[in-house]
């Protein structure tokens, strides 16, 4: 029941755009500011296959709040989870001030996100937005033969020319988009067991001198 309750307060607020009655106080916000600093954004294919999912269950959805209960109690758990990742999917805030930050690394990891299959750096979509010099050492790292011609132009045509250069599968991610390094399981286990190990030898000590 907690699971309907949820997912129909957000939907409510997200799929069927209502602000209308709900009796769960849970507060959801839709980020769509990223199209303030990438106007090319809302043509990225992860932004047009989500706009897609929404209108689908908008589709099947009654946008009437009680009518809308009624049909979520039916709806089949697998269903309801589904609504609910579409759901959280709108609230996702990724926006960083600076470059290395990376507010959302560890839900990036923990769904094995590759924006390699989402984003293409463009000059509308990054490289109007950074500096010459990190323009620059952008083009550094996938066409490096080309940094001593693109210096010597204006910053406009290092974007323009930056994106052309791109384009031509090179692969390459700003360090905010790149998949953080995993932790190694393995890595994991050898501190949980040296944990372990240190506790049990203080126990042994305290023992000892407990019986000294």
């Amino acid at each position: 029941m907690a699971l309907v309750a949820v997912v129909h307060r957000l939907t409510l607020r997200l799929i069927v755009d209502g602000y209308k009655d709900s009796p769960v106080d849970v507060t959801a916000h839709p980020h769509d500011q990223l199209a303030q600093h990438a106007p090319d954004v809302a043509e990225a294919p992860a932004a047009v296959g989500l706009r897609q999912v929404r209108e689908a269950w908008a589709e099947r959805l009654a946008a009437d709040p009680q009518a809308l209960f009624a049909q979520l109690l039916a709806t089949p758990q697998p269903e309801l989870l589904s609504l609910l990742a579409v759901c959280v999917g709108f609230t996702v805030n990724a926006i960083a001030a600076r470059e290395g930050d990376a507010p959302a690394a560890a839900l990036a990891q923990a769904v094995a996100l590759d924006m390699h299959a989402w984003w293409t750096p463009t000059a509308a979509g990054y490289f109007d937005h950074v500096s010459k010099a990190k323009a620059l050492e952008a083009v550094q790292a996938f066409a490096p033969d080309q940094v001593a011609r693109l210096a010597k132009l204006k910053k406009v045509q290092i974007a323009n020319e930056a994106e052309r250069l791109a384009a031509a599968g090179t692969g390459w991610l700003p360090a905010m988009l790149r998949a953080p390094e995993p932790v190694e399981a393995t890595d994991a286990a050898s501190s949980i067991e040296s944990g372990a190990e240190a506790q049990a030898d203080a126990e042994e000590q305290e023992d000892a001198h407990v019986a000294a």
